[in-house]
């Protein structure tokens, strides 16, 4: 009861145990103690478990697991067997065989948590192992109850996890401070006794009748710093035993139960640790929740890279053939740099983060589920139609002369970069070499493939309520940000160096504002229709997601505004120059000035002396 395991009181509880005749039956867990009635033994059913557990809590030993298993009806007891909510006493292989149960007899992910060789078994088993230090001793059990608080007086469990954390947290740091204190007072105690020792060490040589002069000084100095680095490394072994050691942090002692041993234990990895694939820390089960909310963040940031990735491909590919049919084709620069680009927003991903608290939702967990599906091909449709439109403007306003040019141009092009030799191909700059004609249809097709491809980050990043959000997740934020303003100075051309080395034209007035309406409605058309994917097919991740969005206040947006402060700061500076250079170079310019000057004024003397009569 005091840690949620069981549901109802302590009288209700129910042990599975053997009767006279060699039948089993459900008899009360506690007899005694307030509250406690003497109750009539229920007959044992092994398909009726699920039915007592609604109002009961049931308890099963080893003992009475193995009697049951034997007993008709061992299968049925099978898949109802997570019905049961304590297994005290089990062997290795009841271990294994409960976990066994729970998955198949429930379709679900089973987590085991133990900290000896006898779990070994059964954390192979289980989808999610997790093993716990040994050396704590009962620090999970007993001596503990004033630190927990009782079920009814517990509005948020996860939320009293954290403060029991902070709380324990603030312990060990206080105990480390307090380790640290005392073993610099016994350090500088021993400090202080060198030269003691040193005398005592020289009348010891005069009694042997061994040298004190310079070289027997030395001797003396080095047996004192061989006898100073033992007793350090006594005292530091004494104030560890005494706080605990540094593995655990100092945080062993104060987990609880462990204030009434003789001798603090020594924390290692147990058998356990060699089984499973997570291995905590502390002696406590709370790791669980850690894991959990982890294993959420990685599902959902690996769907949604997935999702970006296959959705960036097919616009890739689709612009890549949209161009090929009218006989161009992007340029090595203008690859290399869209490249360039959304690798870094890629490579934001790893910057995502769990949340601090567990969503009771669930993300989903498949491209495959009808509303990532369903959305993926929407905006595909939507970025499709977008390129479609775009090309067909910028063919009409260049005309077929131009469009057979650079047919013509591109066939020149081929056979120039066929004659080229190996070693203008070992340049890192080769690319920049090779001819390219620039051209309208070329231009648009990349601003708007860049363009999408910055869409498809940001309108398929779902950050919170499983992982930090897109304000939140400040690399990905301002990569996407500036990959949207070089787009938005290409078409402009405010950049002249910039569309010269990208190979881009400046796209007519005519047809910018046409550019950037397709744009926009590439952007607002594929969020609508993802958002509405998502309320149609997953209603409940649509309903957390508003939550979330209410939720947001003018304060998310300072972390973002004050980094972009210190990056347009740190480029102001850059484009500057350092103030610090400035005000040297203004010192050294000074100070040149004013040899300068008194050059001038000794060499104006000298020769107003040299051209003085005599």
């Amino acid at each position: 009861q005091e840690v949620g395991i069981c549901d109802f009181p302590s009288q209700d509880a129910l042990i599975l145990q053997e009767a006279e005749g060699g039948k089993l039956e459900w008899a009360p867990a506690i007899t005694t103690g307030v509250g406690s009635k003497p109750r009539d033994p229920i007959p044992y059913e092994a398909t009726g478990l699920r039915k007592l557990r609604e109002s009961h809590d049931l308890v099963i030993t080893g003992r009475g697991l193995e009697l049951a298993q034997q007993a008709e009806g061992a299968a049925q007891l099978q898949e109802q067997l997570a019905a049961v909510q304590v297994f005290a006493r089990l062997s290795p292989s009841q271990k294994e065989q409960v976990i066994q149960a729970v998955r198949k007899g429930e379709k679900a992910y089973a987590l085991m948590c133990g900290d000896g060789g006898n779990d070994v078994g059964a954390l192979k088993e289980a989808d999610v192992g997790v093993a716990l230090l040994s050396g704590f001793g009962n620090a999970n059990v007993g001596g503990g109850n004033d630190q927990l608080a009782k079920p009814d007086e517990v509005k948020d469990a996860e939320e009293a996890l954290a403060e029991q954390r902070k709380e324990l947290s603030l312990r060990a740091q206080a105990m480390s401070k307090k380790a640290k204190e005392e073993f610099e007072r016994k350090k500088r105690d021993l400090m202080s006794r060198q030269q003691q020792w040193i005398e005592e060490e020289m009348e010891a040589r005069r009694q042997r009748g061994e040298d004190t002069g310079i070289m027997g000084q030395m001797s003396a100095m080095k047996a004192v710093v061989v006898r100073l680095k033992n007793e350090m490394a006594k005292e530091q072994a004494q104030v560890q035993k005494k706080h605990g050691n540094a593995f655990a942090a100092g945080a062993a002692k104060e987990v609880g139960g462990l204030e009434g041993m003789d001798e603090m234990p020594m924390v290692q990895l147990g058998d356990a640790s060699t089984a499973a694939p997570f291995t905590t820390r502390t002696p406590s089960i709370s790791a669980c929740v850690d894991i959990i909310r982890q294993g959420r963040c990685t599902l959902l940031s690996a769907v949604q890279q997935m999702e970006i990735m296959m959705l960036e491909s097919m616009i890739s590919a689709y612009t890549m053939s949209t161009m090929s049919v009218d006989g161009t084709r992007p340029s090595e620069a203008q690859m290399m740099a869209s490249g360039t680009l959304m690798s870094v927003a890629s490579l934001a991903f790893s910057f995502a983060r769990p949340v601090d608290r567990m969503h009771p939702v669930r993300p989903l967990a498949s491209v495959f589920h009808p509303a990532i599906l369903f959305s993926m091909l929407g905006q595909l449709v939507i970025h499709l139609g977008c390129m479609v439109y775009i090309a067909g403007l910028a063919k009409e306003i260049m005309g077929e002369d131009a469009l057979k040019e650079i047919i013509e141009f591109e066939k020149e092009r081929n056979k120039h970069i066929e004659s080229l030799d190996e070693e203008a191909f070992n340049e890192w700059n080769w690319f920049m070499s090779v001819p390219f004609k620039n051209n309208l249809l070329n231009t648009c097709c990349w601003l708007v493939e860049t363009s999408q491809q910055v869409s498809v980050i940001f309108v398929n990043y779902k950050g919170r309520p499983w992982m930090k959000g897109m304000l939140e997740n400040q690399p990905l934020f301002l990569s996407i940000f500036i990959c949207v303003i070089m787009v938005a100075i290409c078409a402009w051309g405010a950049i002249p160096y910039l569309n010269e080395v990208l190979n881009l034209e400046v796209i007519p007035e005519g047809l910018r504002f046409q550019v950037m309406a397709t744009l926009f409605v590439s952007l607002v058309g594929s969020f609508i229709w993802d958002r509405l994917m998502v309320c149609i097919f997953a209603p409940h991740i649509w309903q957390v997601m508003k939550e979330e969005a209410r939720a947001t206040t003018w304060r998310d947006f300072l972390p973002i505004l004050q980094t972009c402060a210190y990056v347009g700061g740190g480029a102001v500076l850059l484009l500057a120059g350092n103030p610090l250079l400035w005000i040297m170079a203004y010192f050294m310019y000074r100070n040149w000035k004013k040899g300068t000057e008194a050059q001038t004024q000794s060499e104006a003397e000298a020769k107003a002396k040299a051209e003085k009569p005599a």
